[in-house]
């Protein structure tokens, strides 16, 4: 099969915005793209577009060629364990091997300092933690906040990241830190990877874009350190404290943060703060929703923490919406108490500590959940063995 094999990277620079774009070999140009005031950032070398193009490649198993520079440890991590790690959590990819016209050393670190801030439970403890805190070392506090459109927003598209980055660019007012908003086409090169199969690498290849002025990634924890694990979830955050350093180099460190504390702990912690009226959760890809949707998984989730804290009601109606919230309570309680997601037993756990009960009613239907649920499960495990046994 013919190699993916792309030029080097060529910047555009105009009045509003600077653009690298990628042209690759056989196939649509990859882009990403920021705002003209922060195009400083940007960095010369290819290392966003080999880790941008590592998984497509793997994917369909095509040996991957990146024209211009990448840095040298870079290049030798994705050949090597960032692979393995990526087979094990999608069984359709295949091992090949990358390449790049040049492989240098890494240039001295930049000074500055970024933080993925979506709005969201995991991006506010990261911005505590390493902004608001008064003994933070200079060398981690947090100098830019970073958002991207690489993919999360589904069929929302850029109309539902405009929206959301309105909330975003509040609080970073209201902190006194930059705003950088980097657009991108990744998504197009992703046509048979999920979002949660790929976020790490796509939001990765967005700090590698701004490796001309950022030293630093805190790149926000999605699950505690208990809960880290090479697993078959087909969610790659889980790897994050893992997969983070394969993507690092000595000028661009990428680094979990927050996975010290759990999801229920960064919730609670928002109680009281003047902020949290800007919380974000929602997978609603609505884009003309002016609040969280307040029935999704993640809404409800959220939600219930709070109300068996006895803090649901400072969040209602901004940014929660109470009536969609209680039509749905007692289904999403069932899902709860069926899931074997480890942030789904954070809640119940919480709950347990809280003295909280829980239903007949909701009890007995969350068995019958989760045994088929369970039934369900050793089916797609088995299918599982069977796609890595052919493609091993």
């Amino acid at each position: 099969m013919r190699s993916l094999v792309t030029l080097p990277p060529a910047l555009e620079r105009t009045p509003t915005a600077v653009r690298s774009t990628t042209s690759v070999v056989d196939g649509d140009d990859l882009w990403f793209e920021v705002d003209a005031e922060h195009g400083v950032l940007v960095g010369d070398r290819a290392d966003h577009v080999a880790v941008a193009l590592l998984m497509p490649a793997m994917r369909s198993g095509r040996d991957l060629h990146v024209g211009g520079i990448v840095t040298d440890v870079l290049l030798h991590q994705l050949n090597d364990d960032a692979q393995a790690l990526v087979r094990w959590i999608d069984a359709g990819c295949r091992r090949v091997r990358v390449s790049a016209d040049a492989a240098e050393p890494a240039r001295p670190a930049p000074s500055g300092v970024a933080a993925g801030f979506s709005g969201g439970v995991d991006s506010f403890a990261v911005l505590t933690e390493y902004t608001l805190a008064a003994d933070v070392p200079e060398a981690l506090r947090i100098t830019h906040l970073l958002n991207n459109n690489v993919g999360a927003h589904g069929s929302g598209g850029r109309a539902l990241w405009q929206r959301r980055c309105e909330g975003v660019r509040r609080v970073a007012s209201d902190v006194g830190l930059p705003l950088v908003m980097v657009d991108s086409n990744l998504e197009a090169h992703y046509p048979r990877i999920g979002f949660m199969q790929s976020v790490t690498f796509r939001n990765a290849s967005v700090a590698h874009f701004l490796s001309g002025g950022i030293g630093r990634l805190h790149y926000a924890a999605g699950f505690q350190y208990a809960h880290v694990g090479v697993l078959r979830s087909g969610d790659i955050s889980a790897l994050d404290p893992i997969t983070l350093p394969l993507l690092s180099t000595p000028g661009l460190i990428l680094a979990s943060a927050g996975a010290g504390s759990s999801r229920v702990a960064k919730t609670l912690a928002l109680v009281g703060r003047p902020e949290a009226r800007f919380l974000d959760v929602c997978i609603d890809t609505d884009p003309t929703r002016t609040v969280n949707c307040s029935h999704c998984w993640k809404c409800m989730r959220t939600m219930l923490t709070l109300e068996i804290a006895g803090h649901l009601e400072e969040f209602c109606p901004q940014p929660f919406e109470l009536e969609p919230y209680l039509a749905r309570r007692e289904d999403y309680i069932v899902e709860l108490l069926a899931s074997e997601s480890p942030l789904s037993r954070e809640v119940v756990d919480f709950a347990a500590e809280r003295g909280w009960s829980w239903s007949r009613r909701t009890r007995a239907r969350a068995g019958v959940r989760r045994v088929r649920e369970a039934s369900v499960r050793g089916a797609r495990d088995w299918r599982h063995r069977l796609r890595r046994a052919r493609t091993a």
